[in-house]
């Protein structure tokens, strides 16, 4: 069997406008979003500022799909 996927998933940080436009797409208050901390592994070589989005790029056996976290600083 043949399987399409990485171990870890593609991070990505968001600028300020494509963060207000993925919360106005969502409905949702950039507070409101899951958190990950800004000193998680797969984040803090990318330096992201608190209150930015990351976007995650997933691709597992179910298809392609992005999900959103808010860098904060703790939990």
């Amino acid at each position: 069997m043949d399987y399409d996927f990485d171990l870890v998933a593609k991070h990505e940080l968001l600028d300020e406008k494509t963060t207000k436009e993925v919360a106005k797409k969502l409905q949702t208050p950039i507070g409101k979003f899951p958190k990950i901390l800004k000193s998680d592994p797969q984040i803090v070589k990318l330096n992201p500022k608190l209150g930015q989005l990351v976007a995650i790029h997933r691709n597992d056996l179910t298809g392609k799909y992005v999900y959103y976290r808010v860098v904060v600083e703790s939990a």
